[in-house]
């Protein structure tokens, strides 16, 4: 119940925030995928079905991404429960309840992922889906061909395909370590090892034949995309996507973490032992944890939680506490796990950083929204060693304590949703942003913002779908928020030392006819925003082609900075800018 509960308050928030950078960079891919040729993500054609299938409704669109996560978590877990227990039982599993609300309980971890608050669908949470996918097929691979092996193998390559379409550089690390796991497990099969090779290699052959017509222009798409988007950091070496970062705790998460440990080991000591006093001692600990859980959901108890980096990270807590109980514990007769619950454990651990590598940021801060990997290796060891027929029992209050870690987790991230002015909760104006007027409840500037740019659009003639160059750059949310279209890329990033780079050579993938009508958004006070000169190549001079619509001001961000921005509305006749667009670009060449 707590972790359905936990579920119903994530949905429920999926109503309220927006964040205008990284988030309209989502929302600018995902309604419009095919208006962008060059892309190393696909996400946008991936999500794009469910984007028309809810209307555009971003809420709904939010929804549907927690529940996919949450529900491919559930599989993953109920899996993993039914496969280490036959394999502890000769084929027998547990109980089904047991495992249906055990798996459930654990899946609740995976929302960790919301750390900071970026509901809508992106190339995260499709690498994330994807890993979970791989992990219920290397549970359900064996050498024998049978329905449930095939059906494994199939979606190990399903999962590799839908990893490249997320994020092509896990996709790369996420082969090698399936590879290196069926090695350890001895689960190695050359036949099924190609029909995995076959089933991504089928899924990325439909897949390019939907987004581009052909596998060649589909290759064009992903490496153009690729040196684009290496552009805006071009002193970054390949040799530092394999690196290993540093974390550091302050000293309340020390001390939440050294809580968290001495509660849960406490709680999986007791669990070890016999006798009565044992189990309520045990029974005790798990009602404390799941009701302080189920009291934070519910908003009965709302403490003042500030966000920390590397939260997720608090599952090592709980994996720690449970190793030392049983160091501690009087029975010494516990087996040796065994060689496939080892590599199974160690392909649990290296997930994160499978989902983390190639991105920009700490490997352990970006890794740790998927801990959730980290719990479920804890679980494989703890249930190797646990005496057979008490797995329930231990079980059951480290599962609370994941709860609660995990609840944390997401109470931190809607009290301080991610570059947003104010908590979810007192988000309360209720107004409509898109194309398709999408209802979402946002802080009141946030609000007062996007009707401001909303009204000087629509009062100055911006039709939905026109171009809308945000020199700012930072501010693609503000485009999609206008019903504009992004020309080039969906969010042209301003602040870094090849961002110059990388918008000319976005811009140089549209057409004349597009930049001729392009209206622009700037922030002249901005100091990383976009000069006007960059234009100049497209035979744009911002102070004699454009005039002013109007201007907004308003605040962003948790430290409230005031910002304003200018609506610029082409002033030429649309042939006369396209012709001169065509010049300036044959005296370019």
């Amino acid at each position: 119940m707590a972790a359905m509960l936990l579920l119903i308050w994530v949905l429920s928030r999926c109503r309220s925030g927006f964040d205008f950078t990284d988030e309209g960079f989502y929302l600018n891919w995902i309604s419009s995928p095919w208006d962008y040729r060059d892309s190393v993500t696909q996400f946008g054609f991936v999500y794009h079905p469910l984007y028309r299938l809810v209307g555009g409704d971003i809420a709904f669109l939010r929804q549907g991404n927690v529940l996919v996560i949450f529900v491919s978590a559930f599989v993953l877990c109920a899996s993993l429960l039914h496969s280490i227990f036959a394999e502890r039982n000769d084929g027998k599993s547990g109980p089904r309840i047991k495992i249906v609300s055990l798996a459930l309980g654990i899946a609740a971890s995976s929302l960790t992922f919301f750390d900071l608050w970026l509901p809508t669908p992106n190339y995260n949470s499709l690498t994330f889906m994807s890993l979970m996918f791989a992990a219920v097929g290397v549970l359900i691979t064996s050498r024998e061909a049978s329905t449930l092996s095939l059906c494994g193998w199939v979606l190990i390559g399903t999962a590799g395909a839908f990893s490249f379409l997320a994020k092509p550089t896990s996709a790369a690390v996420l082969g090698g370590a399936v590879v290196v796991y069926l090695i350890i497990a001895g689960k190695v099969w050359i036949r099924g090892l190609l029909i995995s090779v076959i089933a991504a290699a089928v899924l990325l052959g439909v897949s390019a034949l939907v987004i581009d017509g052909s596998l060649g222009k589909f290759v064009d798409r992903v490496l153009n995309g690729a040196r684009i988007g290496s552009l805006l950091t071009p002193d970054q070496p390949i040799a530092r996507l394999f690196r290993v970062d540093s974390f550091s705790f302050g000293s309340v998460q020390r001390a939440i973490f050294a809580l968290l440990l001495a509660v849960t080991f406490a709680a999986a000591f007791l669990a070890t032992r016999a006798g009565a006093a044992a189990r309520i001692g045990v029974a005790v600990v798990t009602i404390v944890l799941t009701g302080l859980s189920i009291a934070v959901s519910t908003g009965a108890l709302l403490p003042n939680i500030p966000y920390y980096p590397f939260q997720p990270m608090q599952f090592w807590a709980i994996n720690f506490a449970v190793a030392l109980s049983f160091l501690f514990a009087s029975r010494r007769s516990s087996p040796l796990p065994s060689r496939n619950a080892v590599a199974l454990a160690a392909f649990f651990i290296t997930l994160p950083y499978v989902y983390a590598f190639g991105t920009g940021n700490n490997y352990w801060e970006q890794g740790g929204r998927a801990g959730f990997f980290w719990f479920l290796a804890g679980i494989v060891i703890t249930v190797e060693l646990v005496a057979t027929n008490a797995e329930w029992r231990i079980l059951t209050p480290i599962a609370a304590a994941a709860l609660l870690v995990t609840t944390s987790v997401v109470l931190a991230a809607v009290e301080h949703p991610y570059r947003q002015t104010q908590p979810l909760r007192l988000q309360t104006s209720k107004f409509e942003i898109g194309p398709d007027n999408a209802t979402l409840f946002l802080a009141d500037d946030a609000a007062t913002y996007i009707r401001d740019l909303r009204r000087l659009a629509a009062d100055h003639g911006l039709k939905t779908g026109d171009p809308l160059l945000d020199l700012s750059g930072r501010s693609p949310g503000s485009v999609y928020a206008m019903s504009g279209r992004a020309p080039g890329a969906s969010w042209i990033l301003a602040g870094y030392a090849g961002s110059n780079d990388f918008l000319r050579a976005a811009l140089a993938n549209e057409s004349c006819d597009v930049l001729g009508a392009m209206w622009i958004l700037t922030e002249p006070s901005l100091p990383a925003s976009f000069s006007a000169s960059l234009l100049q190549p497209y035979g744009i001079d911002i102070l004699r082609d454009y005039q002013e619509a109007g201007s907004v001001r308003s605040v962003r961000g948790a430290s409230r900075t005031e910002f304003e921005q200018f609506l610029l509305k082409p002033s030429r006749d649309h042939d006369v800018a396209r012709q001169a667009c065509e010049r300036a670009r044959l005296i370019g060449r």
